[in-house]
């Protein structure tokens, strides 16, 4: 029983940490994605052109600040999620998506990913927002992090389902003592 229940933990494991591996796969692509700027400052918005696309476009990408707003440009606000334009290729083979800079600084991967599965990326790098100069008014800027965003979706899934599962291990447990009680 507790080597059936390791293997399904570990299975369960290796497939919420290791499911994104795949898509990330060493292969030839002909996809080709520039940015008309790849050094941003927050609210500066940059032109993501894919070249050699068929089909059916999707720009995608992940980070602080990333909200889902609207299928013509990537958008930001203050959370962690993804999002995602679709576009078509046009007769040029040529798409293109709009990237406006997040408040939070750092660096962005956006995902271009065809019909056909080509896929290929562009990093964007986006400075720290701007705090007001530090003249003690108390006013401009935001409030620093406090590390609410430092751990991944995966992770918080992960020990969740550890927690159930210890949950079911000692419901288990308290059952086997009570039917080998109720047996003598």
């Amino acid at each position: 029983m507790i080597k059936k229940t390791l293997t399904a933990v570990g299975i369960a494991g290796v497939l919420v940490l290791g499911g994104s591996s795949a898509a990330f796969a060493g292969y030839a692509s002909d996809v080709d994605v520039t940015a008309d700027d790849v050094t941003l400052t927050p609210g500066q918005a940059t032109v993501i052109t894919a070249n050699n696309v068929d089909g059916t476009t999707t720009f995608s990408t992940s980070g602080v600040g990333v909200s889902e707003n609207t299928l013509t440009s990537i958008s930001f606000a203050a959370a962690v999620a993804s999002d995602t334009a679709v576009k078509e290729a046009g007769d040029d083979r040529t798409a293109q998506a709009t990237f406006t800079a997040p408040t939070a600084g750092g660096t962005y991967l956006i995902t271009v990913t065809d019909e056909d599965g080509d896929t290929d990326a562009i990093q964007i790098t986006v400075a720290a927002a701007s705090t007001g100069g530090g003249s003690g008014s108390g006013t401009g800027g935001s409030l620093p992090a406090t590390g609410g965003d430092a751990v991944p979706a995966a992770a918080i899934w992960l020990g969740a389902g550890a927690v159930g599962l210890g949950g079911i291990a000692v419901t288990a447990a308290v059952a086997r003592r009570r039917a080998a009680a109720s047996n003598r």
